[in-house]
């Protein structure tokens, strides 16, 4: 603040006062009615003598209780919030500097201690001359405004804050001008920059909508302003990054006088998570849908299996060790095994089965999976394979292995089509990961379908031309062995797909055995066996027999159940399959129960969670899943026999 000078007029300054209070009776109505304060200062802004009484009552020392002594000079100054006074110098001393009108907000201390808001407003007096006499001005009271406006931009606030929370935001249309205007809670839901302009053309905004929504919208739109019913529609906007947000558009329109739509208002909601919910929900249903069929078809396929794996096996036993057709039945046994295991991954992969930590050799494999896949890919695609690294092993099953690298390769072919193309197929290891990188010449993919490539019944591919499961299939399997696998991909270049898969100890490898023998350890125990597939009733009484045991087979178990019923002594152990008609292995296993505490074992082609859960609850400790019927059976007999003989 600039020093004042001891040179001010005392007489003009006097004169001033009394120019106010000779003001006739309308201008100090005027006056007492919009002002709280009436101010006079020097040229200087210093305050020197008591105005006249007749406006006593409006001046600064009536409104602060301050007396004249404390007044003097800039004494004033002090009834000033300490926060707004800096800011209030600075203006007064630009005023006093250029003679423009002096208009400024700040708080002052009331004589009953609050502190009121005034908005001051001031100019300066000259002579005719120019010479500045000195200033007038008033402080009206805005104390109440100010409260008004705080409330306003709090409930603004509020309703700003409401809206983002519920991840809404406000929008309105001039459909004069097909002018669109939108809120800052708006503009954050579509992903713009926070200083973008919040009115826009009509067709701005139309560009950022996703290009397969448009019409869709230009439509609802126009069905909306013809016939002004509440609109509601739900499309994908398109974020600065790239990035689809789901948003749904509420709105209803307004007219004029005449009844002419005049404008629209409404509101932007986002349904993004909504629709991943939904989407999520519609992924597990198919899974669920997947699991229910894969359970369903699980039971009677590994029957089969077990009839032709456990014939093989039998008749593997009834030739000679170099005879030539125990070499087929070696095939046939090891075949059977691989389809074993893909039933039971297809269990695991829909959720139905726990997944069995296994091992198998990464080279190996990827050669046996290209022994079985090269003879199916066009000659105009060409497979280079190329290891890096010493030899290691996956912590996946070969049946599992084979699938993943079966799969991407039959992708990879797929993409290329009819043209002329190449797959690199690369190993190494990584680290406590092996990487497998497959790389093709195809079509490549855009960005939604990179987004949705691992999807269950997701397909790109012509009707009768694909399920949608294969990648879906390498996704599970590679997660379950707590893998990952990633793929970068451009329309016109190709596509790469890099999984990287924790590495197994070689020596966890399992080598598998087909052609081991069966324990033979019976001393003619006597077993009940029961399952309605009458050829693995006939399959297993032959393998009993030939353990030494002596089998009786029953194909219906309500049947079997009134044989032992009649004679539980003549029974040693009994083995009943799980699904069965009429009456199920539980069925049967407590109607035995009732009679008897003979051991029972459960056989089925397909056991879920529950059904272990259920056997435990009834005191059934062995449950067998076939195919592995023949395999598992003969030791656990040997122990159940062991432990009668003790007895």
């Amino acid at each position: 603040m600039t020093q004042p000078s001891d040179a001010t007029d005392q007489h003009d300054l006097r004169s001033l006062w009394e120019t106010i209070a000779d003001r006739e009776a309308q201008l100090l109505a005027l006056v007492e009615a919009t002002a709280q304060i009436v101010w006079v200062t020097d040229a200087e802004g210093r305050v020197h003598k008591d105005p006249p009484a007749t406006i006593a009552h409006l001046t600064w020392s009536a409104f602060t209780g301050m007396n004249q002594e404390q007044m003097q000079g800039f004494g004033w100054f002090s009834a000033i919030h300490s926060d707004d006074l800096e800011e209030t110098i600075t203006i007064i001393d630009h005023a006093r500097a250029t003679l423009e009108p002096l208009q400024c907000e700040f708080r002052v201390r009331h004589h009953s201690g609050t502190w009121n808001w005034m908005l001051t407003r001031g100019k300066a007096l000259r002579t005719s001359g120019g010479k500045v006499l000195g200033w007038i001005g008033t402080c009206t009271d805005i104390t109440k405004q100010k409260a008004t406006e705080e409330a306003l931009r709090h409930s603004q606030q509020m309703l700003t804050d409401a809206l983002e929370a519920g991840e809404m935001g406000t929008w309105v249309w001039n459909m004069k001008d097909n002018l669109f205007w939108w809120d800052d809670a708006s503009v954050l839901l579509w992903g713009r920059s926070g200083n973008e302009e919040k009115s826009h053309a009509m067709n701005d905004l139309i560009r950022h909508i996703h290009p397969a929504d448009q019409s869709n919208v230009i439509k609802s739109m126009t069905e909306f302003a013809t016939t002004g019913s509440p609109s509601s529609i739900e499309f994908r906007a398109v974020r600065p990054d790239g990035a689809l947000q789901w948003l749904v558009s509420r709105g209803r329109l307004e007219r004029d006088a005449s009844g002419v739509p005049e404008r629209a208002v409404g509101t932007f909601i986002d349904i993004t998570k909504t629709k991943v919910a939904e989407e999520s929900l519609r992924q597990a249903q198919k899974m669920q849908a997947l699991g229910t069929l894969a359970g369903g078809i699980a039971h009677d396929f590994n029957n089969l299996l077990l009839a032709i794996g456990g014939n093989a096996r039998l008749a593997i036993g009834d030739v000679a060790a170099h005879h030539p057709v125990r070499a087929s039945l070696d095939e046939i046994i090891k075949a059977s095994a691989r389809a074993t295991d893909l039933v039971r991954r297809i269990l695991a992969f829909s959720a139905r089965a726990p997944r069995e930590a296994d091992a198998a050799s990464l080279l190996d494999g990827l050669q046996e999976a290209l022994n079985l896949v090269r003879l199916s890919v066009p000659s105009t695609i060409s497979i280079h394979t190329r290891s890096e690294g010493s030899p290691v092993a996956v912590a996946l099953g070969a049946t599992e292995l084979h699938q993943v690298i079966i799969n991407l390769i039959t992708n990879a072919v797929h993409a290329i089509g009819d043209n002329t193309g190449r797959i690199d197929i690369v190993v190494a290891a990584d680290g406590d990961f092996a990487r497998i990188v497959v790389r093709d010449t195809g079509c490549g993919m855009d960005a939604n379908t990179r987004a949705r490539v691992f999807d269950p019944f997701f397909t790109t591919k012509s009707a009768g031309k694909g399920t949608g499961l294969g990648l879906a299939v390498v996704h599970g399997i590679v997660q379950s062995a707590r893998g990952t696998i990633s793929v970068d991909s451009e329309i016109g270049v190709g596509s790469t797909f890099t999984l990287l898969l924790p590495i197994a100890s070689m020596d966890s490898i399992r080598s598998a055995d087909p052609a081991a023998d069966a324990v033979k350890s019976g001393k003619g125990e006597r077993i009940l066996y029961i399952d309605d597939d009458e050829a693995i009733v006939m399959l297993t009484e032959r393998a009993l027999r030939s353990w030494g045991y002596q089998p009786s087979g029953f194909v219906n178990a309500t049947e079997a159940v009134q044989v032992f019923t009649r004679n539980p002594q003549a029974f040693d152990i009994v083995i009943t399959d799980l699904s069965m008609p009429v009456m199920n292995g539980f069925d049967v296993v407590r109607a035995v129960q009732k009679i008897s505490k003979i051991p029972i074992v459960i056989a089925s082609g397909y056991v879920r969670p529950q059904d272990r859960d259920q056997a435990l609850s009834l005191g059934i400790e062995h449950v067998i899943l076939k195919p592995n019927t023949i395999e598992e059976l003969g030791p656990i007999l040997a122990t159940l026999c062991g432990k009668l003989r003790q007895t």
